[in-house]
């Protein structure tokens, strides 16, 4: 699970970064701090608008690079409005093959639509670090130790966090990301569907001394406000009484595996709950049952917390659909009903979903959706957000905030191609 940082300024909020490069340590903390505060007019609302840093830790792999540009930024640069802001990449410091790869996304970035920002994190300075987790190599184990220091390095309010592994499969709206002044979390029991679960919960519960309340590896990009995280390591420092987030990993991760996001989103549930707009999938269980398994004392789930909400990518690497007809899908489900302009071939394949739902947005893996859970006898309700969803992405499109260019998404196979990647077709 490889993480990005993108750099965003909502819409209207005035220019973009250029792409830069910076170098920091582990423990720095820079002064640098850009905050954008504007009020912006979406669908006749006045909101506060953030700036905002979608994240990608990554490495130059090449299996990692393959979903990077076939997965991630084909999808990046035509559903994420290059007006939201930069694409930050957070690399080993160490590697001359990341340096390759980061000139390689400056040379392009323009033909993609996007601006990058890179970071160069140094190698931990316990080098247990990096086998923390025996089962885990020391790149994973680097990157999972890494998710507990985004904020040493991304300034802005808000970071957006996604796997190299997700895929867009609509634009992206505020709506999307804000309730109000609240970021909007989603998560699901996943306990049922594999044993990670209970190894999660236990390293939370070392790290933050509370359960895992819900599966935060359920969607992408998780929204998280810069200043959780800070607290959320300072939190576990104290917890655990150790003297850095090192020494707390190489504890925490002994004998089990680790999620840094359910780490986190528990403890911004426990201790921050009312920053965030929660909407979490219990499935079949019962809410006083569910509580009784999976929350704290004092710190129960009501029905408030259980709406629906809609995802804006899939989980790529376990999404069943070899043929990428998702793709399609989702790209005539943006253009429907607009004065798009794309090619006869295009608008062929689009007859197909000219009068489909677009349900994938309550998916996110293959085996793990909301539409037996969320939605089940519930349709109603569920089409209403789809179809609000899209009637803010049309207006989106007709102010010219997304162009929807298929050129960017040639870019970034082009891009990729100079680094030996060779993507399937998009559509």
């Amino acid at each position: 699970m490889l993480f990005i940082t993108m750099t965003m300024f909502f819409w209207y909020t005035g220019e973009s970064y250029k792409s830069k490069t910076m170098y920091l340590p582990n423990n720095f903390t820079s002064s640098l701090n850009v905050q954008v505060s504007a009020e912006v007019l979406i669908n006749n609302e006045a909101k506060p608008s953030h700036s905002m840093t979608l994240t990608i830790r990554t490495t130059s792999n090449p299996g990692f690079l393959k979903f990077l540009f076939c997965t991630l930024l084909r999808t990046v640069s035509i559903y994420w409005s290059k007006h939201l802001g930069n694409v930050a990449i957070i690399l080993d410091e160490e590697s001359v093959h990341n340096q390759q790869l980061e000139n390689t996304l400056k040379a392009y970035q323009e033909k993609m639509g996007i601006n990058f920002d890179f970071y160069h994190e140094s190698l931990p300075k316990d080098a247990r670090v990096l086998k923390a987790f025996p089962k885990a190599p020391a790149g994973y184990n680097r990157q999972l130790y890494s998710s507990f220091i985004m904020d040493t390095f991304i300034k802005t309010p808000v970071i957006a966090w996604t796997d190299t592994d997700s895929k867009f499969i609509t634009p992206v709206t505020m709506e999307n990301i804000f309730n109000g002044n609240k970021l909007r979390v989603k998560g699901m029991d996943s306990s049922v569907y594999h044993d990670w679960f209970q190894s999660w919960d236990t390293t939370t519960r070392r790290m933050i001394g509370k359960p895992m309340m819900s599966d935060f590896m359920t969607y992408f990009p998780v929204y998280i406000w810069r200043d959780t995280i800070t607290n959320c390591r300072n939190y576990i420092l104290k917890y655990m009484n150790v003297t850095d987030i090192e020494q707390a990993y190489i504890v925490a991760s002994s004998g089990v595996f680790l999620s840094p996001v359910n780490v986190i989103m528990s403890y911004a549930y426990y201790f921050e709950r009312e920053k965030y707009d929660w909407h979490l999938d219990i499935f079949s269980t019962n809410l006083p049952e569910y509580n009784k398994l999976h929350l704290a004392a004092g710190h129960e789930l009501n029905p408030s917390h259980l709406t629906p909400d809609l995802h804006v990518t899939l989980h790529d690497k376990y999404y069943k659909d070899p043929k990428q007809n998702i793709n399609i899908r989702a790209y005539c489900s943006a253009i429907r009903n607009t004065t798009d302009s794309s090619d006869s071939n295009i608008k062929s394949k689009c007859q197909e979903y000219k009068d489909t739902v677009m349900w994938p947005l309550y998916e996110f893996e293959t085996r793990r959706n909301h539409l037996n859970s969320w939605c089940k006898g519930n349709n109603l309700e569920c089409v209403s957000l789809i179809n609000k969803h899209y009637d803010c992405v049309r207006k989106l499109i007709k102010d010219g905030i997304y162009l929807l260019d298929l050129g960017n998404v040639k870019a970034v196979e082009t891009a990729a191609f100079a680094q030996n990647i060779t993507c399937k077709p998009f559509l």
